[in-house]
């Protein structure tokens, strides 16, 4: 669905960088940040169509920017895609528990990415 808004919370920049990439080359419209104040304020401001979220932020937990979303809008049905690590399912439950709309797993396969975030954004009638 290239024409969308993604914003992408992500705090290593080379990860943040690449995930910008892929999801630019394929025809969104892209905003990062780098922690999760910035991501809550950008999520604010751009009024994304999907988020990318990492659960390990510096500031908070993805799962808590995931839940203030849910909780506090102001568009409270925006999809949410977690990253996490490999070896990290317990933050994955806790993560879909808290509202999330799905996750990929790092390190991850562009094409299952690209997937996973186009099925949200079906799910969340943005086709």
């Amino acid at each position: 669905m290239p024409g969308k808004k993604l914003l992408v919370v992500e705090d290593d920049e080379d990860f943040r960088s690449v995930i910008t990439n892929v999801l630019s080359s394929a025809g969104y419209a892209v905003v990062a940040a780098p922690n999760g104040e910035e991501g809550l304020a950008a999520y604010a401001r751009e009024a994304p169509d999907l988020v990318v979220l990492d659960v390990h932020l510096p500031d908070m937990t993805g799962i808590e920017i995931c839940s203030r979303i849910r909780k506090e809008g102001p568009r409270p049905k925006t999809p949410i895609v977690l990253c996490t690590v490999r070896s990290e399912f317990g933050p994955v439950a806790e993560g879909l528990a808290a509202g999330a709309t799905d996750y990929v797993v790092k390190p991850f396969e562009i094409q299952d990415l690209l997937a996973r975030v186009e099925h949200a954004l079906k799910g969340a009638g943005n086709a």
